[in-house]
């Protein structure tokens, strides 16, 4: 997965993205049926929405926003830098980054 060229970054970023990239792999691979999902700041808080394909019972829905979540605050526990890689874009599970706001 290619989060974004990472040459224009600065190192901290580059170093950020890469931990992103493994990370999100690592989550595209636990859930399969996961399409995508995006990352919006509002208000300095972060809201994630996600699509599937197929469509989730109530409990499996729960379950990957639970996934999606939870890997997100120990990537940003430990690289509070990955928030500006993650604000306003959409992940697919295609595994490229799509750079436009969502």
């Amino acid at each position: 997965m290619k989060t974004q060229p990472t040459q224009n970054l600065e190192p901290r970023l580059q170093r950020a993205s890469r931990d992103l990239e493994a990370q999100l792999e690592s989550l595209f691979a636990r859930c399969p049926d996961l399409w995508g999902f995006s990352v919006q700041d509002k208000n300095n808080e972060l809201f994630v929405g996600r699509r599937h394909q197929p469509r989730l019972s109530a409990e499996q829905y729960g379950d990957s926003y639970e996934d999606i979540t939870q890997t997100l605050a120990a990537l940003l526990d430990e690289r509070p830098e990955v928030c500006e890689l993650l604000r306003t874009h959409f992940w697919r599970a295609a595994l490229t980054y799509r750079p436009d706001s969502v």
